[in-house]
Order: C-alpha cells, then sequence, then structure tokens
C-alpha cells in the first residue's frame, strides 16, 4: 500500500436530556478543530483535542508513514442534547470536505457514543452512517467510545472496529487510540473482523460503573482475562442512563479475528454474567445530612484524615450545570470550616468578582445566572475575593494530566470557614491546578465537595486517601437514584427500574 490516507473527524458530546440543549458557542468554547488545526494540536505537548485523538495520532505515527487528512473535530464533553441543526451543519461540512480528499485508506472517529440531539436519539449511529455512506462501503472505519455510550445496532453495523475505554475513572483514552491504530493497520494487512454485540435490559447508575470494584468492574476483568489470538477487543459498556433513549442498556461488544466462534462464546459469557448480577447495579451513596455532619466534625478535629464529597446530583461530568446550592447551602449553614466547593459554575458571580478585586468583600449570590434545578433557591452569602485567574490552565495530575483547558474568569471566595472555586466555563473539577492556580494548598483544605462523580479520585489521590471518598445522594439531574427520575423513552421492563421479569440472552 502507498502512503496510507485515514480521515480524522468526530462529534463528542455525553447528553443528558434533562439539561440544557448544547449547540454551536459551547462546542467552539471547548473543543473544535478542523483541517490542519487537529494535526497540530494532536501532536502538540499540551493538546485540547480528547486524549484518544491524541493517541491514535501517535498509535499511527509509531507505526509508520501515514497521511493525516484531518476534517473536523468538535467536542462539548458532557450537557443536554446537541441541537439539531449544529448536528446538521457538522455533518454537511464534513461531507464537503471529504468531497476534496479524494481516495480514503481509513478512517477514525472518536465520539464519546451517548449523544442524542433535540430530535434523534441514535445521534452517534446516525452519524456513523452517515460518515459510512460518505466514504464508500469498502474504506475501514474504526472508532473509540466511552464505556457510557450507549449502542445502537446502527453503530456497529455502521464501522468496522468499536474499542471503548476499559477504565471508569477514565485514564486509558490515550492507549484505546493506540490501540484502533494498529487495528486498523490489521484491516490493511487483511484481518476480517467478526462483532458480536448484546445488549442487556439493565440500565446501570453512574455509581455502578467503576471498574476498580463491582460486578461491572469484574465484567471487565472477565473479558479482558479471555483475550487471545482469536479475539481482538472486547468492549463493555455500562451506557448513560440519563440520555434516556430507546437504545440504553449495558452493552457488550466483542470482536474476533476467526470466524467468530470465540467472540460469539465470550460475549455470550459476559452477558450471561451481567444479568446473573443484576441486582448489583445499584447505587449506593449517603444521605446528605450525614456527609454534611461529616464534614463539620472533620472541620473541628484536625486529628481527623481529610475527605472529598461526590456531589451527585450535580455532576457536571455527566451534564449537570454544577451550580446546585444544595451541598454549598447546607455545609454553609452548618458552619463548617475548611471546606472547599470545587468548582462551581456561576459566570455572572466571576464577573462580580473580578470587577471587585482581591480582598474585596460583597455579598454574593449563587446561582444568580438562574442555571438551577426546579425548587432550588439561589443561595446569598457575605464573601471575600481570596484569588483571581483569567487564563488557560494544564492539567497536573489525574485524567487531564497535560490537557489545555480554559475555564473562563475564575474566583476563590471565602465565606468565613467554607471557600468556594467559582468558573465560568463548567469545567469538570478532576483535578486540583483550577484551585492551585488561585492560591488554594490543598494540604490544608479538610474537607472538598466536588461536582463530578468518578474522575476526582485520580485527580485528588495525592491529598485524599481511597477510604475518605464518600458519594453523597443530593438533589439534581444528574442524581443516580433512577427511580426519581422523569424518563420517557427507557426501553421496559429494565433493571433497576423494573424487577421480576427474566430476559433471554439472543447469543
Amino acid at each position: 500500500m502507498a502512503t496510507p490516507k485515514v480521515a480524522i473527524l468526530g462529534m463528542f458530546l455525553e447528553s443528558n436530556r434533562f439539561s440544557r440543549t448544547m449547540g454551536e458557542e459551547q462546542f467552539k468554547q471547548q473543543v473544535h478543530f478542523a483541517g490542519d488545526d487537529i494535526t497540530q494540536d494532536a501532536r502538540s505537548p499540551n493538546p485540547r483535542l480528547m486524549k484518544e485523538y491524541v493517541g491514535f495520532y501517535s498509535g499511527m505515527d509509531q507505526r509508520g508513514d501515514w497521511e493525516p487528512v484531518p476534517i473536523l473535530v468538535t467536542g462539548c464533553g458532557a450537557g443536554g442534547a446537541a441541537d439539531h441543526g449544529f448536528f446538521v451543519e457538522v455533518l454537511q461540512e464534513i461531507e464537503g470536505e471529504l468531497a476534496k480528499v479524494g481516495k480514503l485508506d481509513g478512517v477514525y472517529i472518536g465520539n464519546h457514543g451517548a449523544m442524542i440531539t433535540t430530535e434523534e436519539q441514535d445521534a452517534d449511529g446516525v452519524f456513523y452512517q452517515e460518515i459510512r455512506r460518505m466514504v464508500g462501503p469498502d474504506v475501514p472505519i474504526v472508532i473509540t467510545l466511552d464505556p457510557h455510550g450507549n449502542v445502537s445496532e446502527t453503530m456497529v453495523n455502521s464501522v468496522d472496529i468499536a474499542v471503548s475505554y476499559l477504565t471508569d475513572p477514565h485514564i486509558d483514552h490515550a492507549d484505546r487510540g493506540v490501540e484502533v491504530a494498529g487495528l486498523l493497520h490489521e484491516l490493511w494487512d487483511g484481518m476480517k473482523p467478526h462483532v458480536f454485540s448484546v445488549r442487556l435490559p439493565i440500565v446501570p447508575p453512574n455509581v455502578a460503573t467503576f471498574t476498580g470494584s463491582g460486578a461491572f468492574g469484574e465484567m471487565v476483568d472477565m473479558g479482558q482475562s479471555r483475550l487471545r489470538p482469536e479475539i481482538c477487543n472486547v468492549s463493555i459498556l455500562g451506557g448513560f442512563a440519563f440520555s434516556d433513549t430507546w437504545k440504553n442498556g449495558l452493552t457488550i461488544i466483542v470482536t474476533g479475528r476467526d470466524d467468530g466462534t470465540h467472540a460469539r462464546a465470550l460475549a455470550k459469557d459476559l452477558a450471561d454474567y451481567g444479568w446473573a448480577n443484576r441486582a448489583r447495579f445499584i447505587c449506593e451513596a449517603e444521605p446528605m445530612e450525614d456527609a454534611v455532619a461529616r464534614i463539620v466534625g472533620t472541620g473541628k478535629d484536625p486529628s481527623l484524615l481529610p475527605s472529598i464529597y461526590s456531589d451527585l446530583g450535580d455532576n457536571c461530568g455527566a451534564g449537570g450545570p454544577s451550580c446546585t446550592t444544595w451541598m454549598l447551602e447546607a455545609v454553609h449553614n452548618a458552619g463548617a470550616k475548611g471546606a472547599l466547593i470545587y468548582n462551581f459554575c456561576d459566570p455572572v458571580l466571576a464577573a462580580e468578582a473580578h470587577a471587585l478585586g482581591v480582598d474585596a468583600t460583597f455579598t454574593a449570590t449563587f446561582n444568580g445566572d438562574d442555571w438551577g434545578e426546579g425548587g432550588q433557591k439561589d443561595h446569598v452569602a457575605e464573601a471575600k475575593v481570596l484569588g483571581l485567574y483569567d487564563d488557560t490552565v494544564i492539567g497536573r495530575h489525574g485524567i487531564v494530566k497535560g490537557k489545555t483547558i480554559y475555564p473562563g474568569p475564575m474566583a476563590l471566595l471565602d465565606l468565613g470557614g467554607v471557600q468556594v472555586v467559582v468558573v465560568s466555563r463548567r469545567v469538570v473539577g478532576n483535578d486540583p491546578i483550577y484551585g492551585e492556580v488561585l492560591g488554594i494548598d490543598f494540604s490544608e483544605i479538610r474537607s472538598i465537595v466536588v461536582k463530578v462523580r468518578s474522575s476526582f479520585p485520580v485527580g485528588f489521590d495525592e491529598f485524599i486517601a481511597a477510604e475518605n471518598i464518600h458519594f453523597v445522594d443530593t438533589p439534581g439531574r444528574t442524581s443516580p437514584m433512577l427511580k426519581r427520575m422523569p424518563f420517557e423513552s427507557l426501553p421496559r421492563p429494565v433493571y433497576p427500574l423494573d424487577s421480576g421479569f427474566d430476559w433471554q440472552n439472543p447469543l
């Protein structure tokens, strides 16, 4: 083969149906690269692109000469549904650019897998199907997925190989990009993949998809332990309940190199294991009152080790607005000391703090931009501005290490024992860097309340021991107490919302 030409493209979004619509503005604020800017960023020391793209470039570069054909990559992390008009515009732009490049030897797409639009529940399926139409039936398409993707038959059937991350918290994005680069080379060498996928009627709450423990982690370990030359990949996706689609459900994808016998058998065994362990896919979280009492106690007793608390109902990484005030109000009203709320998204409040300057005191209204949940009231408190920052940061630790991020103007406010990091853009508080640039010494913080569900343990492990991580049952549109959520489109019956039904494995 002459120097192979591979198109690079994608639209990355984890959609929470109960959150605000994500339009062109929101995508372009986070990741939006076209043409050679994609390649330049992917090969830079501190990229803004999702790390799977960085890994794919690295994997291809390691394997010899190739010609990247960068088209368009846009991404918005987690939010609501994508504006359908913008979704269509992205596909149209991709089609126009693909028409200019001539014959391709491959396509790489790094979508999340849980995107919906304001009009389409299977947006990723439509995206892959359209790309297949554009490039034709014979061009290999390889994709990476987040294990919280919701998988449809259209998604699987429109591509040659699908690979999801193996970890939650996600720390192997780049590795999976490297892996699909290798699999693309195998396709060029004549490997014929045999793909078997099965979706179970299980919609796990996101706290039940950690890979370090629990039934989901055991399924991932089981799949990896049975890899053999006849099987090139095992991907297990717990899905994302808050997308609220007809295709929700824990999904297993096993890709074989042989006639498929071994891949089918493994997919069947994994599905059987998942169904047998369905009762373990439940949420375990402590009441907010208990968490607040512990935070107060930790502030009073220096002999107690510092702790970190996940505000589960306002998980920024799952589409939460990152500005609900229930935990903030409870901790502040309880008179806690040494506590930190991290990160609170309120651009109006951040702008006010910047206008006043460091050391200023003022009456701060949290949730002044009306981002919050129905029934929530603003929290008003006297605040002192301790620090200000308005520049990019480079992730220092955890899953965003080395990544360039712009959180917008930030402020560190002191409410008299409770500090709050206020950001202007929703950025997941999974790295200490956002506080450190504001002057926070995390070794002096007694309790941290983060608006994120999974990625923070690997970001704060230098300050907080694993046994001092707590998950708090708080209100909000990312509550893992799924029976509280107003689902409309989930397939029924489905566990854990329903019980007393049986399921037959189709494999």
